[in-house]
């Protein structure tokens, strides 16, 4: 969402309803506080979808109050060409939109309008009448993909669209005829992972001298809700020596190593206790010791223990740097890396091999070997104000123990001297946090690439009307233009504080997407000309600064040279831009479309290294994108480069609630390292589980600890998540005006237990918004303390269909299992339910305290 100095964010209420007109996101709706309608967008295009010439879902446009129940948004976009007002008039309960879009080109244009995206849970327990006809069942939606359109259709283009459900009457109607299909699990951007339906016109013909008028009207009669309410329960609770039983299945080895020969069955107890034949090894004490204690809680040392020998250090084995070998008998380890790189990883190895038989720690006896197939092997991160603790976690538990050793850093929106108007802007980090972050980097032995943008993509150089001199177009400020001598010179201040701070090795100078806005319609000689210009500058920075160069590719392949990602317009503007690029530059060479086929993602790499460049194969979260394009790189011997796109600034909670972009990293984990060649579905394990585990998981008992679980009723069932053990009995819901509308609110629950962790097994009704909040849980203790823990929807549960991953949740059998630490070892009272969303609702099933 762009900042609301870019526009007015204004809701409107009244009839029972209320709307929201926002810059990029469009029309809102909600009865109830149960939004109905979850954005609107204005595409203008060449005819066929040939050229994108300017979208709604992008910058350019103003909302503002007209009066007390009118809102106006308007927009200008594409140097000019596309205009546009929209009006939205509330009478009662109807809304009005009104319509009125211009285009200036000399040539006629298309528009794909979206009048809204209605949300298909909200309605999805009703009916539909479709232009007076009656629709099928909307809870019916099994589709094949993104080209089964007509299958969708809930008939063919008309006028008017009638939902009844518990939440609602909405209808809308249009004066010419629109388009209504089933968008859930459509192969587009604004389907994806959501549940909506999508109302609007196709391919409205635009011209000079035929704007696009016309009125859409929404109207909505939400049912009665009833008073809030609150119920109180009693639950059975039971003691039982195995609330929580200690997993002893042998861990899966991530990545997939070389070579094999472990024997899970024959195996050395951990005892705690060492000698070591040839002095300690280095790096012991943080790579081992801390990784192991991060999963087991670690006995005391026994004077009685018997010593295991350790022996390790760095030996030439002719594996790739960062490869390890280790050997394990039955009263001994050996640990030997290729350069430090290669300890570290297999210190690290070997912590993670640990696994629990007998109530002891143990490990497999036996040898393994591991040597990365991609040497070069990176994350593609944004920094912010938290990002130094975040990446340093996220890093020490996840991304090293996977073997990752390049990160790249998109730190442009950082306190910089020279720019001012960052000094206060939003979600930028300070130069003090900044090299520090770059100094634990170096600290654990990856190199850290700082990206700053430096062609297109610079809305943050013009913040504040800022440095307007040096934009390409003033009008649009995104890129600067190379022709003016003034932004060489701001961009080398730039790159030498950068550099004197940072003191890169590598640096990313940006440079995708260059010409996506504010340029004219005919303008791919123009791009060339500014390319060529602009390359010469960067390659004069990087040489400065004893750096290597390393930008983006796109803009220098044509469509038919890559299998996506290709803006360099023609072969022949696209091979001139590659020859104003400097020799040996790293070329970040993305493409992420899903695509089993590995061969398909050969072209670019191989025409990259022919042309005397260094391609890094670099991906975004889609599985087969991952594994496909990682496979070429293996075949191609170029590094991988695993690239993250959830906002400017990066976050614990930014991960939570973009977790299939990091829970990806497990993938180009294994496909950069080992490059096995199974299909993701045939790897054997759940990458969200394997990252959840990593990231999240706390030092577990190696022993079954005793405990109380507690239901509701006389009977139960047995629900076993991996070492909790649960008794569940009927549930205790929250209301959900979508399908449970007359349930309570609020829930106190009694129950009793002492522990140190509370563990809860819970779904939704149904199914919410990514970080929506769901309910907020206190938990009273004997003493009369309270604890509480917020449930957000996704993250810490979901509905029982829904499938995907939540960030800190398993799922089993539908359930969400959330575990909460206490603090202490405590005696729990009850807890409290308070519902938050009007429409999720929640289902208490069963706990555990142990």
């Amino acid at each position: 969402m762009y900042p609301a100095l870019l526009g007015v964010v204004i809701a409107q209420t009244g009839a029972g309803f209320t709307f929201d007109v926002q810059p990029s996101q469009g029309l809102t709706i909600a009865a109830s506080g149960v939004p109905v309608v979850k954005g609107s967008t204005i595409q203008y295009y060449e005819k066929g979808w040939l050229k994108a010439y300017y979208s709604t879902n992008g910058a350019g446009q103003k909302v503002e109050r007209v009066d007390a129940d009118t809102l106006r948004m308007t927009f200008t976009g594409y140097n000019g060409l596309a205009t546009g007002t929209v009006t939205y008039h509330r009478e009662g309960d109807l809304l009005k939109v009104h319509y009125d879009l211009h285009w200036g080109g000399p040539d006629s244009a298309e528009i794909e309008l979206t009048d809204g995206l209605i949300s298909a849970r909200a309605l999805q327990q009703g009916t539909l009448t479709w232009d007076g006809k009656p629709a099928r069942n909307l809870k019916q939606h099994e589709y094949s993909g993104g080209g089964d359109f007509e299958s969708r259709r809930f008939g063919p283009d008309g006028l008017d669209a009638n939902f009844e459900s518990l939440l609602t009457k909405l209808e809308a109607k249009t004066e010419i005829p629109a388009t209504l299909f089933d968008a859930r699990g459509y192969a587009q951007d604004y389907a994806e992972g959501k549940s909506l339906w999508w109302f609007g016109h196709l391919d409205l013909p635009i011209s000079k001298d035929k704007p696009v008028v016309f009125d859409t009207s929404w109207k909505v009669d939400p049912q009665p809700v009833a008073a809030a309410s609150s119920v109180k329960e009693a639950w059975t609770s039971t003691p039982t020596p195995t609330a929580i039983v200690p997993d002893e299945t042998p861990p899966m080895v991530i990545p997939t190593p070389a070579t094999n020969q472990l024997n899970f069955n024959k195996t050395l107890e951990f005892t705690g206790a060492y000698s070591w034949p040839a002095g300690r090894v280095r790096f012991w004490a943080a790579d081992f010791v801390g990784t192991l204690a991060r999963r087991y809680e670690l006995p005391p040392v026994s004077s009685k223990a018997v010593p295991i020998k350790f022996d390790g250090g760095v030996s030439k084995l002719g594996l790739h740097p960062g490869g390890f070998q280790i050997t394990i008998t039955p009263d001994s380890i050996s640990v030997l890396g290729e350069e430090d790189d290669g300890l570290h990883n297999g210190l690290r190895r070997l912590a993670q091999l640990a696994f629990v038989r007998n109530g002891r720690i143990v490990f497999p006896t036996g040898y393994l070997k591991e040597s990365p197939k991609i040497v070069w092997r990176g994350a593609h991160m944004f920094v912010g104000p938290d990002a130094l603790g975040f990446q340093q976690k996220l890093w020490d538990r996840v991304l090293l123990p996977l073997g990752f050793n390049k990160a790249v850093l998109q730190c442009e929106r950082t306190q910089w001297d020279c720019l001012p108007s960052m000094k206060n802007a939003k979600d930028t980090t300070t130069k003090a946090d900044l090299a520090k972050l770059f100094a634990y980097y170096r600290s654990i032995g990856v190199e850290p690439i700082p990206l700053i943008q430096s062609f297109g993509h610079m809305e943050w150089f013009f913040q504040d009307g800022q440095n307007l001199d040096v934009a390409f177009n003033p009008k649009e400020p995104y890129g600067v233009d190379p022709r003016n001598p003034k932004s060489k010179e701001l961009l080398e201040n730039l790159w030498s504080e950068a550099c004197d701070l940072l003191k890169p090795t590598t640096i990313h100078f940006g440079c995708d997407e260059v010409d996506m806005v504010g340029f004219p319609t005919d303008h791919a000689a123009l791009m060339t000309d500014l390319w060529t210009a602009q390359m010469p500058i960067l390659g004069a920075i990087a040489a400065k600064h004893n750096a290597k160069m390393m930008i983006w590719g796109d803009e220098a392949l044509a469509p038919t040279e890559a299998i996506d990602a290709t803006n360099g317009e023609s072969k022949e503007q696209a091979a001139k831009r590659r020859a104003a690029i400097p020799k040996g530059t790293l070329i970040a060479d993305w493409h992420y479309k899903s695509d089993i086929k590995a061969e398909d993602f050969l072209p670019s790499l191989q025409l990259w290294k022919k042309e005397g460049f260094v391609p890094v194969a670099s991906t975004w979260y889609q599985p087969d994108d991952i594994r496909s394009f990682d496979l070429a790189a293996d075949v191609e011997h170029t590094g991988t480069l695993q690239t993250t796109w959830p906002g400017y600034s990066i976050d614990e909670k930014t991960m939570e609630e973009n977790f299939e972009q990091f829970s990806a990293m497990v993938l180009a984990s294994e496909y950069s390292w080992s490059s096995r060649f199974d299909a993701v579905a045939k790897l054997g394990y759940d990458p969200a589980t394997v990252f959840r585990k990593l990231y999240y998981g706390t030092p577990r008992p190696f022993a079954p600890q005793t405990g109380e679980v507690s239901f509701k009723g006389d009977s139960s069932t047995e629900l076993v998540d991996q070492d909790m053990h649960f008794k569940l009995g009927s549930p205790i819901s929250l209301r959900s005006l979508i399908s449970a509308p007359g349930a309570p609110t609020t829930a106190d629950v009694q129950m009793v237990g002492e522990g140190s962790h509370l563990c809860l097994a819970l779904d939704t009704i149904e199914t919410g918004d990514i970080g929506e909040p769901v309910a907020d849980i206190a938990i009273e203790f004997s003493d009369g303390k309270i604890l509480t823990r917020r449930l957000r929807y996704g993250i810490d549960v979901r509905a029982g269909d829904d499938t995907a991953a939540s960030a800190r949740a398993d799922t089993v059998n539908g359930k969400s299992i959330v575990e909460i630490s206490l603090g202490r070892k405590a005696q729990v009272k009850g807890i409290r339910l308070d519902a938050l969303s009007p429409s999720a609702g929640l289902r208490l099933f069963g706990s555990n305290v142990w």
